[in-house]
């Protein structure tokens, strides 16, 4: 059976919904979105694409109830429309036997295409939902869908509030920018040969004017994909570089440690910013470290690999952070030109109580070093596991134990008011 066009379904399914025989019923609409396809179009053409979700409409309609409606509401997107359920339980059962016809790949001519399915599940309530409602809870569904990486997912409506609230985040954020709402901390990173900071970590913080202080890890992921992720590096990279500068000037003879992000990577003017930035403060490439986590630099993108060479070709350094948390392929860090790796916390938290934890440790230093690459543990709190890090040969750490991240002001002024080196000093504590 073939599948209804989008403004036929939407006029049969408000209809539907509308029908007094269902109000009080237990209806539900089903949102399916294909993953897959919008990167076949360049590939296999519009029109192979477009026949190839009337295929999959048609199993899916016949598949399902004659009461059910299917209908084509995007290139790569169906939507059903379930009612007279016995349950709501039922529209799970539904997405799940959708799932499983769609799972397999399709036939087009002599290729077999993934789709790779995504449904969200709506649920109309008791006194009835307007459809308009229905698509845009579904569809919200799906979002979930995808940042928990799961194949199917019921709305709730608790979820709206945090992302409507990620939203207004967003308008925030473009608004804090320009405003200068935002700054940035500073974390010492310190040498265990010379007991010196090396290096300070630029740390971005933001503290909202209703909603408080916002981690650091949800304001990048408000900026990721859009407009605002560039205009935001930009503002860290200019302001980090200028604050180095000055606490240079101020007798701090140490470099700077700068986060990008993989979308930094994927910006075809990220070379000649980088370039403007470090003339305009005059700061040493040599100085300058940019930190990308281990998900971002392992991304097989074709440009992301030319971007870190000409970084390095620039003079800058290259870390990979939470080094051991991701998916790092042996064969692609031979081909990365890396400095230093950081290596994540959670290996350290245990490390001095559990053999395991330390032998992994061990091994990642061992690794690291065979590789002439520098390793930075991050997130170092007490004396016995920075002992144990510098027997292991540890080249530098980074955590509470030394100091928490902090303002350049400060910063200067802490350095000042140091009489020894900061290992001298940790060693006196432990006393």
């Amino acid at each position: 059976m073939t599948a209804l066009s989008y403004q036929d379904f939407l006029q049969i399914a408000s209809r539907k919904l509308c029908d007094p025989n269902n109000l009080g019923r237990h209806n539900a609409l089903l949102l399916v979105n294909f993953e897959r396809l919008a990167e076949l179009d360049g590939v296999l053409g519009f029109n192979a694409v477009d026949e190839v979700v009337r295929q999959i409409s048609s199993q899916v309609k016949d598949a399902l109830s004659a009461e059910s409606l299917v209908g084509i509401t995007g290139r790569y997107q169906i939507c059903c429309l379930l009612v007279e359920l016995l349950s709501d339980a039922h529209a799970i059962l539904a997405a799940h036997k959708i799932l499983r016809i769609l799972i397999p790949p399709v036939v087009l001519g002599k290729r077999n295409i993934t789709l790779a399915p995504r449904i969200g599940v709506a649920l109309s309530n008791k006194s009835g939902c307007a459809l308009d409602q229905l698509l845009s809870d579904a569809s919200l569904a799906i979002h979930q869908a995808r940042l928990e990486q799961e194949s199917i997912k019921l709305f709730a409506a608790e979820t709206k509030d945090p992302f409507l609230s990620q939203i207004d985040l967003w308008s925030d954020l473009g608004s804090a920018i320009e405003a200068g709402e935002l700054h940035l901390c500073y974390q010492p990173q310190i040498n265990l040969a010379s007991g010196k900071i090396e290096s300070t970590e630029a740390l971005l913080r933001w503290h909202h004017p209703d909603h408080g202080p916002i981690r650091t890890d949800k304001l990048i992921q408000v900026a990721e994909g859009t407009a605002l992720m560039p205009k935001l590096t930009l503002w860290v990279f200019h302001t980090a570089l200028r604050e180095c500068s000055e606490y240079r000037r101020a007798g701090l003879n140490a470099g700077i440690s700068i986060n990008f992000s993989a979308d930094d990577l994927r910006d075809p003017e990220l070379t000649e910013l980088v370039a403007q930035g470090l003339s305009l403060w005059g700061v040493s490439p040599g100085n300058v470290t940019i930190e990308l986590t281990e998900t971002a630099i392992m991304e097989n993108h074709s440009g992301t690999l030319d971007t870190l060479h000409k970084l390095k070709d620039m003079g800058l350094k290259l870390a990979m952070d939470d080094f051991g948390t991701g998916y790092s392929s042996m064969a692609r860090m031979l081909d990365l030109p890396l400095d230093e790796v950081k290596i994540d916390m959670i290996f350290f938290k245990h490390m001095t109580t559990k053999s395991a934890h330390d032998r992994i440790v061990d091994s990642m230093i061992s690794l690291a070093h065979r590789l002439n690459l520098s390793v930075v543990a991050e997130g170092v709190e007490d004396i016995a596991t920075y002992d144990r890090l510098r027997t292991l040969g540890c080249d530098v750490i980074q955590g509470y134990l030394i100091g928490k991240p902090m303002p350049l002001p400060e910063l200067i002024q802490t350095v000042s008011n140091q009489p020894l080196s900061f290992l001298e000093t940790t060693s006196q504590k432990s006393k």
